[in-house]
């Protein structure tokens, strides 16, 4: 305002519809790459006679990513509102805590890859498990290793005996596999 004596401040809105339609923005293009994984696991058997094919998982983690990217996209929730309140009073070391979580599971990725590759899947499965719910969730070593036996034990169960998938082998599978099938 020219010749108030005021100074011209942007309105308290201008941020919030920004932040609102970020949110939507980032939503939508979700949507669409969640929309793309659904259209390419579509082309991929899902079930045979011997089993799960190759599109099932793909397919239902496609459908839920749609589903939820969706119901983001039309309930947005409060501007600026996290579990504990307002995004403004995160703190320098709440940040410094939250990154070094995120850089926790960029590392389990790796571990996974890597791990697939060399160990299997009963000792990738335990030691993923265990970095992330000691280090990046900080829960105890007790939690830590219960987690990542049952993870592990409920993963060789489900996945390779009962649905037959073949899962990445090391020495605990092949002894496992050779005991039930």
């Amino acid at each position: 305002m020219v010749g108030s004596g005021g100074s011209s401040t942007v309105p308290a809105s201008a941020p919030a519809a920004r932040g609102r339609l970020g949110v939507r923005l980032a939503t939508l293009a979700l949507l669409v790459t969640a929309l793309v994984g659904l259209w390419q696991a579509w082309g991929l058997e899902r079930w045979s006679l011997d089993g799960p094919g190759p599109g099932l998982w793909p397919m239902v983690v496609a459908s839920v990513c749609v589903a939820l990217s969706l119901i983001v996209l039309v309930w947005p929730g409060r501007d600026s509102a996290t579990e504990a309140g307002d995004t403004d009073s995160i703190d320098a070391q709440e940040l410094g805590r939250t990154r070094s979580t995120f850089r926790l599971y960029c590392l389990a990725l790796v571990v996974v890859a890597l791990g697939s590759a060399f160990a299997g899947f009963v000792l990738t499965a335990f030691m993923v498990s265990i970095l992330l719910v000691r280090f990046a969730e900080r829960r105890s070593w007790a939690s830590a290793l219960t987690y990542g036996a049952a993870t592990s034990v409920i993963g060789l169960v489900c996945f390779a005996w009962w649905l037959r998938v073949d899962l990445p082998t090391g020495p605990i599978e092949r002894a496992f596999l050779s005991l039930v099938r």
